[in-house]
């Protein structure tokens, strides 16, 4: 049980930081704006949010593009 445990925290913690990362992407595309194709934060959040893996693993993917773009 502790084991799992340990993965719930650190999911906790990949998630926090994906979300602090999609919120600087997004301050950063306020000053340098990029093409609409680009999903929004809140679109991006509700996929991070989401109960379903894929779902999240998508949100994860996005904020890396939108990373990898911006930086």
């Amino acid at each position: 049980m502790e084991s799992l445990s340990r993965v719930s925290s650190l999911l906790e913690t990949a998630r926090d930081l994906t979300l602090e990362a999609a919120q600087s992407a997004g301050a950063a595309r306020s000053l340098n704006p990029r093409p609409t194709r680009d999903l929004p934060f809140l679109q991006i959040k509700k996929l991070l949010d989401s109960r379903n893996d894929r779902e999240i693993l998508e949100g994860l993917r996005k904020v890396i593009s939108v990373r990898s773009v911006a930086g």
